[in-house]
């Protein structure tokens, strides 16, 4: 029963990230089938829903400095203009044209290099080297248009809009991303997987203009909520580890107790186990030691403060109750291995912390914080693996 209950508590976050992107793709595939073509104005109206979404979601991304969604809306954008255009200047004769099965090729491969993007800041040299690749590929697919090249295994097929080579792709693409997202429970993965659905949507009915229009604007409204729910998210919750993050202890703090003791948790040697380690083993270890001051101090709230320090509140303890406990979970983590992979040896690691509790001159949180961080960093100058009092 125990089990049953763990996994499905990791069942549970898929499900919330994957509700809404889900039931914009659903209305958008009923919409289009129930009602079929739709009037102009109609047309017009999403249009504009698809350009004001894109441009929405790419200031969000500039302001919050994120990369991996930029990169994938730009190559909606572009594919969306370009199938427009040459709507316009060859009908549906642009199913034929090189330019359309070019860029039916281009674009799921794109769609999957972006998705698979490590986030990362926008505002970098490896943007401009992306952007530069992206516009490399325009000016390719305008070369092979002027010589008729055209990369397919076949002609296409009107009925679906799309060669054999460029569903391939898609499918190739979709099903390696459902896989992500299904592993990782990102908002992100989860948002972009059905964004990707909707565009592979869109070009397969995109002789129709209702359906070219309803997919793109559903893959663009579905990355900008998603983009904002996962900023939400990010803003209170680390990643790497599922704890509540410092942008979340500052805003709970409000709503501390008027008793309670406040614990700093630092990894003893950080600098030098990471420079040994590396940054992958760290990210791991972490993670790990995360899962292990969990299960220690399960009835009290616990935070990632920064890179390597925690926070833990002992609510309606003093200060020798939550010395106590800390020291007891210091004593845990000095007895404890961290297995990377079973075939290696387990890694020993200390940790040292400082106890302060709540005084009634304490005008806030920070203030008890910055006392128990300021006698933390004396016991750093003469020894580790230490709890001390503040």
């Amino acid at each position: 029963m125990r089990r049953f209950f763990k996994n499905f508590n990791l069942i549970v976050p898929q499900i919330q990230n994957s509700l809404l992107p889900a039931l914009i793709f659903a209305c958008a595939f009923l919409g289009y089938f129930f009602y079929g073509e739709i009037s102009p104005l109609a047309r017009h109206n999403l249009h504009l829903i698809f350009w004001f979404s894109n441009a929405l979601c790419l200031a969000v991304l500039i302001y919050f400095n994120r990369n991996k969604p930029f990169f994938f809306l730009l190559c909606v954008a572009l594919s969306y203009m370009i199938i427009n255009w040459l709507k316009h200047n060859y009908s549906l004769d642009y199913l034929s044209t090189s330019a359309y099965i070019n860029l039916c090729f281009f674009v799921p491969i794109n769609l999957g290099i972006f998705y698979y993007l490590p986030p990362q800041k926008l505002i970098s040299t490896k943007t401009l080297w992306i952007m530069t690749a992206v516009f490399l590929q325009l000016a390719l697919g305008e070369y092979l248009e002027r010589i008729g090249f055209m990369i397919s295994f076949n002609t296409i097929a009107d009925s679906i809009n799309l060669n054999s080579l460029s569903v391939l792709l898609f499918l190739i693409i979709l099903v390696s991303a459902f896989m992500r997202c299904s592993f990782t429970g990102h908002i992100e993965d989860t948002t972009l997987f059905f964004s990707m659905i909707n565009i592979f949507a869109g070009f397969y009915f995109s002789s129709s203009s209702t359906a070219l229009c309803i997919f793109f604007s559903a893959a663009a409204l579905t990355a900008v909520l998603g983009t904002i729910k996962n900023i939400n998210y990010t803003l209170g919750n680390d990643l790497l580890t599922g704890l509540a993050s410092r942008h979340a202890y500052m805003k709970d703090a409000k709503k501390f107790p008027l008793k309670y003791s406040l614990a700093i948790v630092c990894i003893d040697n950080y600098p030098h186990l990471l420079k040994i380690i590396g940054t992958t083993k760290m990210q791991k270890l972490i993670k790990m030691l995360a899962i292990r001051l969990g299960e220690l101090e399960p009835d009290n709230p616990l935070y990632r403060y920064s890179t390597d320090e925690f926070i833990i509140v002992f609510k309606n303890d003093n200060l020798k109750q939550s010395f106590e406990k800390l020291d007891a979970i210091r004593r845990e983590i000095a007895a404890s291995e961290f297995m990377f992979s079973p075939k290696q040896k387990g890694l020993k690691i200390t940790i040292s912390g400082c106890v302060s509790e709540k005084k009634r001159s304490d005008a806030n949180a920070t203030e008890v914080m910055v006392r128990a961080h300021r006698t933390l960093q004396k016991t750093y100058q003469f020894t580790q693996n230490l709890i001390s009092k503040a």
